[in-house]
């Protein structure tokens, strides 16, 4: 296993690193805490995000000023004004993000190309988590999805599952092709721009539009060998969300996952 698979930023799609913007290292370390299902230290948030602990804990201060997040004692977790907003969503971030590891790793190691969950929350497209290698794409940890024909695979699946959304901007073309996509499970796009193919399929157990996808460079990628290990990830990961979720709603299983 690399280290970037290795890594816990890696795993949730998060990479400090240099070349940011001080709102970009904010926003990483928010991020960080309103996904944690614990409060983090210090120590942990310099792990999590790849930024120095001196960069961590000027952040966590202005953020503690603005009530973003709280602190007790040596850990910090989210605030009531963010918290409130994570729980609306049903823990739909931390569920996503603690079950999906173990089946992106699976993912990437069959194919050796980038794998993937996101999740579309109102027009904003959340690449939850992703495992990818020293030489694979990498998605950003967020990207707004368009309101007409979206030009990734993910973002496909994504608006063709979505409920109620609206076709009026569409082509007649391209709302077939969405119809075909509910109907076939998978979408597949070559993307000329970032020479990058992507495949992607729904994802089912959660309470919005959700996607599992595998991305590499062009000429690397078996769509159908791809779309066959999708298909099965998918399906043993939608078993294991809705069994999470079923624990979760079991007050008994609940305060035995928690004790």
């Amino acid at each position: 296993m690399n280290a970037s698979l290795a890594s816990k930023p890696a795993e949730y799609g998060f990479d400090g690193g240099t070349g940011r913007t001080a709102v970009d290292k904010a926003m990483v370390v928010l991020a960080a805490l309103i996904t944690s299902e614990v409060a983090l230290s210090l120590t942990q948030l310099s792990q999590r995000t790849c930024l120095a602990k001196a960069t961590v804990h000027r952040i966590l201060a202005v953020l503690q000023s603005h009530g973003m997040i709280v602190r007790t004692r040596d850990k910090y977790s989210a605030g009531v004004m963010v918290q409130s907003c994570r729980n609306s969503e049903d823990g739909i971030f931390a569920s996503l993000q603690q079950n999906s590891t173990p089946y992106l790793v699976d993912l990437h190691q069959m194919t050796g190309h980038t794998a993937s969950v996101s999740v579309l929350i109102g027009d904003s497209v959340q690449h939850v988590n992703q495992i990818f290698g020293h030489r694979t794409p990498r998605l950003p940890s967020m990207a707004s999805a368009g309101k007409c024909f979206p030009a990734t695979a993910i973002d496909q699946v994504l608006q063709a599952y979505q409920v109620g959304h609206s076709t009026r901007c569409l082509s007649a073309a391209a709302t077939d092709e969405l119809s075909e996509i509910r109907r076939i499970g998978l979408a597949q796009v070559d993307d000329a721009a970032r020479k990058v193919t992507s495949v992607a399929v729904p994802l089912m157990g959660v309470q919005h539009p959700a996607a599992l996808a595998l991305a590499g460079h062009f000429g690397q990628v078996d769509v159908i060998s791809a779309a066959r290990a999708l298909r099965r990830t998918a399906f043993d990961f939608s078993r294991a969300l809705m069994a999470y979720r079923a624990a979760m709603n079991n007050p008994i299983q609940r305060s035995v996952s928690h004790g």
